[in-house]
C-alpha cells in the first residue's frame, strides 16, 4: 500500500497534464486560419500562436537515487506561444516571437534529453526570460523572446540582425557543424529551434544561385562591460549538379573551427557528411586527436532512400563521432562532473556523453493523416542503444496529436553517475497535442 501511494504521489503531474490536455482539447474550438492584423499592398502584419501540450511518464527500470527517486515519475510540458510578423515594404521584415512555459515534474532527470531544455540559452546578450514561478523541479513558469529581429532582403544580400535561429550542417539526426543550439537525438519536438542573437549576412550573385556565402557573428552576455561568449562563422557555399558543398571557418569563444559539408543524390539515394575540427584550449576534453586535448574532430556519414512500398518507406542512417564526448563512459565517467565538460554539453559541443553513435530511422505514411517513425540508436563502445516508434496524428492543419515511446537498454546507472551512453535513461511514455491558427 505505502509503494502504490508513493507511485501515485510520483505520478501526480502526469495526471495533472494529462487531466489539462483532455480538457484543453474538450473546450477548445478548431483554430481560425493565421490572424492577418493589417494588410495594405506590401505591408502585411500576421499573428500566428501555437499551443502546445505535452505529458512525459518515465518508467526508470531501477531505482535511483538522485536520477530517479520516484519510480513512476511524470512531467507535464505546457507552451503558448504567439509569433508576429511584419512585412514593411519590399525589402524590409520584422518578427518577434514570445513565449509561455509551465513544466511540473516529480523531479530528478525527468525529460532530460527529450524535453526542452529549460536553462537559458547560449549566445545571448540578454537573456529577456523571467520566472513567474520558480518551485525548482515540481512547478516552474517561465515566459521569454525567443525571437526579435528585423531583416534586409535584395537580390545581392540578406541582412538579419537580432534574435534569430541558425541551423548549420546537413545532419537528420546529429551533426557535426551545428554550434547554434542543436537538437538533442532524442528531442521529439523540434519544431522551434532556440534563437541566438546574431548578425547574419548572405551573399548571392544575381542570376547564379549555385555560390553564395554567409557570415554569421554571435553574441552572448556581457558581465562587467564584458562580452562572456561569441562566434563568428564564415561559410561558402556551392552547387555543382547534384552536389552540395559548404566550407565552413571560423572561431567559437576559445575554439577555432573548420568544417566542410557535402550532401549529394546519387540515383534515389540521397548522401550526406559533415566534418568538423577545432582547435581547442583543452579544457572539458577527454582525450583529443593526434595525442592533444588541442585538437579535436566531430564527423557524421549518412544517407536515406525512399523504398517504393505502399505510400513510400523513407530508410535514414547515420554514423556520428563526437570528440567533444566521453572516450569511454563505462570505463571513466569522471570528465562528466568536470565543470568545464559540463559548460560544453550545455552549450552543445556535443549531443553526446559518448563519442560514437550509429542511428537508423524509419518512416511511414500509414494514412494521408496519421504517419509512423521508427527510429534507433546505439553506441558501438558499450552496446546501449534505444528503440523509439513515433506516431504522428494530423487531425487537421490545426491540429497534431504526437505519442512517443522510449525503450532504451544499457548498464544502469549507480548513485545518479552514468555507466553506459543509453543506459540511464528510462521507459518513456511522450504525448503531444500540437493546436495552430
Amino acid at each position: 500500500m505505502r509503494r502504490a501511494r508513493s507511485a501515485l504521489r510520483s505520478a501526480s503531474p502526469a495526471v495533472v497534464a494529462i487531466a489539462s490536455l483532455c480538457l484543453f482539447t474538450a473546450l477548445t474550438p478548431t483554430p481560425a486560419a493565421a490572424r492577418i492584423l493589417f494588410e495594405e499592398g506590401e505591408y502585411r502584419l500576421e499573428l500566428r500562436s501555437a499551443f502546445k501540450s505535452s505529458l512525459l511518464l518515465a518508467i526508470p527500470y531501477e531505482q535511483d537515487p538522485i536520477l530517479f527517486p520516484d519510480v513512476p515519475a511524470g512531467a507535464g510540458l505546457f507552451r503558448l506561444r504567439f509569433d508576429l510578423n511584419a512585412a514593411i515594404g519590399e525589402h524590409l521584415s520584422m518578427a518577434v516571437a514570445y513565449e509561455h512555459r509551465v513544466r511540473t515534474s516529480s523531479g530528478g532527470a525527468i525529460g532530460v534529453g527529450l524535453l526542452p531544455s529549460s536553462a537559458r540559452a547560449p549566445f545571448r546578450l540578454e537573456p529577456l526570460d523571467w520566472a513567474v514561478v520558480d518551485s525548482g523541479p515540481a512547478y516552474l513558469h517561465q515566459h521569454e523572446f525567443d525571437r526579435g529581429y528585423i531583416a534586409l532582403h535584395f537580390d545581392v544580400f540578406e541582412l538579419t540582425v537580432g534574435r534569430q535561429a541558425i541551423g548549420l550542417g546537413r545532419g537528420l539526426m546529429f551533426s557535426a557543424v551545428d554550434i547554434f543550439s542543436p537538437f538533442t537525438p532524442t528531442e521529439v519536438d523540434r519544431e522551434w529551434r532556440r534563437g541566438v542573437d546574431a548578425i547574419h549576412l548572405e551573399l548571392r550573385i544575381p542570376d547564379v544561385s549555385e555560390l553564395s556565402a554567409d557570415v554569421i557573428a554571435a553574441f552572448g552576455p556581457v558581465v562587467d562591460d564584458a562580452l562572456q561568449s561569441w562566434a563568428l562563422i564564415g561559410r561558402v557555399r556551392a552547387i555543382l549538379g547534384d552536389v552540395d558543398a559548404a566550407v565552413l571557418l571560423g572561431r567559437r569563444d576559445q575554439d577555432n573551427i573548420v568544417g566542410v559539408v557535402l550532401s549529394a543524390n546519387v540515383g534515389d539515394a540521397e548522401l550526406h557528411g559533415e566534418l568538423a575540427l577545432f582547435g581547442t584550449d583543452g579544457e572539458g576534453i577527454d582525450g583529443g586527436l593526434f595525442g592533444t586535448r588541442a585538437v579535436v574532430g566531430k564527423g557524421l556519414l549518412g544517407g536515406s532512400y525512399m523504398v517504393d512500398i505502399g505510400t513510400g518507406l523513407r530508410i535514414a542512417a547515420e554514423y556520428h563521432y563526437s570528440g567533444f564526448g566521453v572516450r569511454n563512459i563505462g570505463d571513466d565517467p569522471s570528465i562528466v562532473f568536470n565543470e568545464a565538460f559540463q559548460l560544453r554539453f550545455a552549450r552543445g559541443d556535443s549531443q553526446l556523453f559518448g563519442r560514437h553513435a550509429i542511428a537508423v530511422s524509419l518512416s511511414y505514411a500509414v494514412q494521408e493523416d496519421l504517419s509512423l517513425t521508427l527510429a534507433y540508436i546505439q553506441s558501438p563502445v558499450d552496446g546501449s542503444g534505444l528503440i523509439a516508434p513515433t506516431f504522428t496524428w494530423t487531425q487537421s492543419d490545426n491540429v497534431t496529436i504526437l505519442l512517443n515511446v522510449l525503450v532504451p537498454w544499457g548498464t544502469l546507472p549507480e548513485a545518479g553517475v552514468p555507466t553506459s551512453e543509453w543506459g540511464a535513461t528510462p521507459l518513456t511514455i511522450f504525448l503531444q497535442a500540437r493546436f495552430y491558427d
